[in-house]
């Protein structure tokens, strides 16, 4: 499995590409505003075909290129229901927001499926397993492979997503912490949706948001 990514967008979301070497098949993890350009150039240059993009949540930062690359690869775009609505031209978010996000100009996504929890999806020929986990947004969800998990924006290095946006829940995210994201293996890398990679381990011991939890 190869794994590439990149930060894009007003506010820097990590981007990822997923893929196996071998059969060029892609997988596009999370594709915010301007990533589009950038695939397409990178697409065309190495003849890796994209199969499918996967949103961790609806938030427009980690969405607002699904539509766009969707059209052109003709390629389904998977999201948890919950935060399907967000799709919407970028509903859910604050009015300041779609306008830096230039939502009303999104490309609608004609191939949209549900990410369900527990219902394995293949990616780069491995099995992820999506976890709902609410709390930054109704249908935030980790994406929990043998050795890897996309954390959007539920837990990221020494922090947890933002709780205090218009859809988001603070209880909901305690719960999330609690029953989601500490029972995860210790040796997962965590890739989230915005700085740099951690571990389960590292957040488990460091991470002052799990701090609460430890026995």
């Amino acid at each position: 499995m190869e794994i590439r990514g990149f930060a894009t967008g007003p506010y820097q979301t990590n981007c990822y590409l997923v893929y196996d070497a071998l059969d060029n098949k892609v997988t596009v993890i999370d594709p915010g505003m301007h990533a589009a350009a950038k695939l397409v150039e990178f697409f065309d240059e190495t003849g890796l075909e994209p199969v499918q993009i996967v949103l961790t949540h609806g938030h427009i930062d980690h969405t607002r290129d699904a539509g766009t690359l969707a059209a052109r690869y003709q390629v389904p775009v998977y999201i948890h229901p919950n935060d399907e609505f967000m799709l919407d031209a970028g509903d859910g978010v604050s009015e300041k927001s779609k306008i830096l996000f230039d939502a009303k100009n999104m490309t609608p996504i004609k191939d949209l499926r549900h990410l369900c929890n527990g219902e394995a999806l293949e990616i780069a020929g491995e099995q992820f397993v999506p976890r709902h986990a609410p709390g930054h947004s109704p249908g935030s969800t980790l994406l929990v492979g043998s050795e890897i998990c996309f954390s959007g924006d539920v837990l990221f290095r020494g922090s947890i997503g933002r709780t205090d946006l218009v859809q988001s829940s603070p209880e909901d995210m305690q719960v999330t912490l609690r029953d989601v994201v500490l029972p995860l293996d210790d040796a997962l890398q965590v890739l989230p949706g915005h700085g740099g990679t951690t571990t389960i381990r590292a957040e488990r011991m460091t991470n002052p948001f799990l701090q609460a939890f430890r026995d």
